[in-house]
Order: structure tokens, then sequence, then C-alpha cells
């Protein structure tokens, strides 16, 4: 069963789940250029695994003084679909890139669609580096009382890009560098 007598905990893993379906984003995700930090922050995201004000309330933990969204002044309840997809903070980060969401959709298609709906070779990458400095905003802001700034957001942006760019090939490279020229 095994090719030879040794056992290996691999061809266990790839024996059992040989037949199982691989979601396209998944696949996306763990084929992308990210560093494995982003590649699982972005796996929490998708899986609706983040610990959001909503999924602290969840799993019972007491969130001070309410578990509104701290990116924006709507009073809506920060869970991952409005943090990422329809606070206005996050809408003004998307457009800046050019990304529409269709939130009628999971989060997981959504995702999907949009990949398919543009044309960048490294549009998953964007997506991850994207939605990463969304959430370190929220974050320096939940936890250092920092400040929400579009333009703050956008040039972590930005350095996130250029830092992750040598991960990424040589052409892909260039496409990537000017497609981020296009939109400063």
């Amino acid at each position: 069963m095994w090719g030879n007598q040794l056992y290996s905990s691999s061809r266990y893993y790839n024996l059992v789940f040989q037949h199982f379906p691989v979601s396209p984003i998944f696949k996306r995700l763990w084929q992308s250029k990210c560093t494995p930090r982003l590649k699982f922050f972005a796996w929490l995201l998708l899986v609706d695994r983040l610990n959001t004000r909503n999924m602290l309330l969840r799993h019972h933990y007491n969130v001070h003084p309410n578990s509104w969204c701290v990116l924006c002044s709507t009073q809506e309840e920060e869970d991952l679909n409005h943090l990422f997809f329809t606070c206005p903070f996050a809408l003004s980060c998307w457009n800046k890139l050019s990304i529409q969401w269709d939130v009628s959709l999971s989060i997981q298609e959504r995702v999907l669609h949009m990949i398919g709906s543009t044309g960048l070779s490294c549009i998953m990458e964007i997506f991850v580096f994207a939605a990463w400095e969304i959430w370190n905003i929220r974050n320096s802001k939940i936890f250092d009382n920092g400040s929400v700034s579009f333009s703050l957001w956008f040039r972590k942006f930005s350095d996130q890009v250029h830092l992750q760019l040598v991960r990424v090939r040589e052409d892909k490279r260039i496409s990537l560098i000017q497609w981020l020229e296009s939109i400063t």
C-alpha cells in the first residue's frame, strides 16, 4: 500500500485525502507568494476564524465597551463581512485598488469571483496584503489607540507589496510594480 516498507505520515495523509476535493480558493491561497504568516491570516479570514469582536462575543468573551466596528462610525457590529467588505473604511481601501465585491456571495465565493474578474496575475497576493493591512489598522486602533487613516493604510499596503516582491518571479514583479505605480 505504501509503495515500499516505510511508513510516513505524508504518505498516509496522501492516501486518506487523495479523493477529497480542494476548494479553488484555498488552492490559490496556498500557491500564492505570500509569507506563511499572511497565508495563515488569509485562511483564518476565509474560514471565519479571525477574532473579530463578533467572534469574541460568540465565544462568550466580554468585549468592552461594545462590539461595534472601530474603523467607522456606523455603529455596525464588527464581523468579517463588515470589517473587510462593507465598512466604509474598507470600501475606500478596495476602491483605491479598483476591487468591487459582490456581497451577495459567501466570502470564499466573493474572493474567487474577484480573482476571476480581474486580469492581474498577483491578485490573490494583493487581496491578502490589503486585508492584512486593514486588520493591522484595526488592531492598532484597538490596542494602541492608533489612528484610522486611509493614507496610512495605503502607505502600509504599498510597503507590504514592496517587502513581498522578493518572493515573486521577475516577470510578475515588474507588472506588480507597474500596477502599484498606476494607482498611486
